[in-house]
């Protein structure tokens, strides 16, 4: 049936599914798939995956009462080949704003490095630690222009909040007693392989992390520099190797919970659509907190200092932000 959708739409796109290990798709229904777009080309490459759209029709009685159009990328790609330092995470982050999505919520499977977060359990993390090496390009600033962009909250608190919401009610997560933690922080270690038990301990009692994963950045990084609303879901598949009882975590113990977690996590999507898509949300779908914040961030590299190619990048990125002449401490 993808095949025989169109390779382009044109019709407003705010809001993308970054689907991680267990989403790697949405189910139909209840969301409608209306276009399947090529991997796009952008000055940093092509994204992990094609670009799916699919519409979302509202239950009767939603204050949300019209289709709402999505963006969804496999984080991974379409058949999970790509390694957590191989995602190209520029171009995934780049596609989706040239698209014209401003708000994104990603999922991502998570080791527990708390006794109370369980195996099932979702958690809408609200801080990073970064405990990555260095590999994965992580800006969209380089080569000839410097840009800082503030980071004090990683995701977005207002989507958040909205998330979380959605993820709260009634019938969203269901089985083993799951549970919603409103909020948490996650470790990003580099991968791809699991943590010795010495780290987990260290991630648990020294960085008092809540989660851990490999795939929070530089993605959340990128979209803050990308001046998007993004936050990230997290789904528990086992308790890391810190934990006495706990065997050695695998792929088989992970993948189990996954099974449970993926049905979880399609719910959990449409909950959280529906949300988005009333009136209420406007303004957090449309990134308004963050408009033009990149704007001042990189434009500190004076004009004579600009390197043609790292420019001609962001122009793409960001049409009219960087012309010439305009320096903000010219002023």
């Amino acid at each position: 049936m993808a095949g025989e959708l169109p390779s382009t739409y044109d019709g407003p796109v705010h809001i993308a599914i970054i689907g991680g290990t267990g989403l790697g798709s949405l189910p139909s229904p209840p969301f409608k798939p209306v276009a399947t777009l090529p991997p796009p080309s952008t000055p940093w490459g092509f994204p992990s995956s094609p670009i799916s759209i699919l519409t979302y029709a509202p239950p009767t009685g939603s204050s949300s009462n019209k289709p709402i159009a999505i963006a969804f990328l496999a984080r991974h790609g379409l058949h999970h080949q790509l390694a957590p330092h191989e995602i190209p995470n520029q171009a995934n982050i780049a596609a989706l704003r040239k698209l014209g999505v401003r708000c994104v919520v990603a999922f991502s499977a998570v080791g527990s490095l708390k006794e109370e977060v369980k195996p099932r359990d979702f958690v809408v993390v609200d801080q990073v630690i970064d405990w990555t090496r260095g590999v994965r390009p992580w800006t969209f600033f380089e080569g000839g222009m410097v840009g800082h962009v503030g980071f004090a909250d990683p995701f977005d608190t207002t989507l958040s909040r909205v998330i979380a919401g959605a993820l709260g009610k009634p019938d969203v997560l269901e089985g083993e007693n799951a549970l919603l933690h409103p909020k948490g922080t996650v470790v990003c270690i580099e991968g791809p392989q699991f943590s010795s038990r010495a780290e987990s301990i260290f991630y648990r009692n020294v960085l008092n992390a809540s989660v851990i994963n490999m795939s929070a950045v530089p993605e959340s990084k990128l979209a803050r520099e990308a001046e998007m609303a993004y936050s990230m879901v997290c789904m528990s598949t086992d308790y890391d190797s810190w934990h006495e009882t706990n065997e050695t975590v695998s792929v088989e113990m992970v993948m189990g919970h996954m099974t449970a977690n993926s049905i979880n996590a399609r719910r959990s999507v449409e909950a959280i659509i529906e949300e988005l898509g009333k009136p209420e949300n406007t303004a957090v779908v449309q990134a308004e907190q963050w408009k033009g914040m990149t704007k001042g961030a990189g434009g500190i590299t004076k004009v004579e200092g600009r390197s043609p190619e790292a420019l001609k990048k962001l122009k793409w990125l960001f049409p009219g932000y960087f012309e010439e002449g305009v320096w903000i401490g010219s002023g």
